[in-house]
């Protein structure tokens, strides 16, 4: 089984100047495997195009040691585990 990504939560912002809005959304990542994981995220903007991640924060929810191996894309999320198959972390990205 390959690892999965659902939104557990979003926000969106916007700055003072009401110039620029973005969203922070939660991420519950499963069933990731030992080993460098590619995760599918399906963030979208509202008007459906790929998103551009800005900043990304993990969360473990395992007792397990795991790496970002490369920053998200507007596709996917990269992460590496140390051991545990089956492993969750929380992932909250801000697009």
């Amino acid at each position: 089984m390959s690892a999965s990504a659902s939104i557990v939560k979003e926000l969106a912002y916007m700055d003072w100047d009401h110039r620029r809005r973005w969203r922070q959304i939660q991420l519950a990542v499963t069933d990731l495997q030992s080993g460098a994981n590619t995760i599918p995220h399906g963030l979208k903007t509202t008007s459906q195009n790929p998103v551009a991640i800005q900043q990304e924060n993990v969360l473990l929810t395992s007792a397990v040691q795991v790496h970002q191996t490369q920053p998200g894309d507007s596709t996917n999320l990269y992460y590496t585990v140390d051991s545990g198959t089956g492993t969750t972390i929380t992932v909250t990205v801000v697009v």
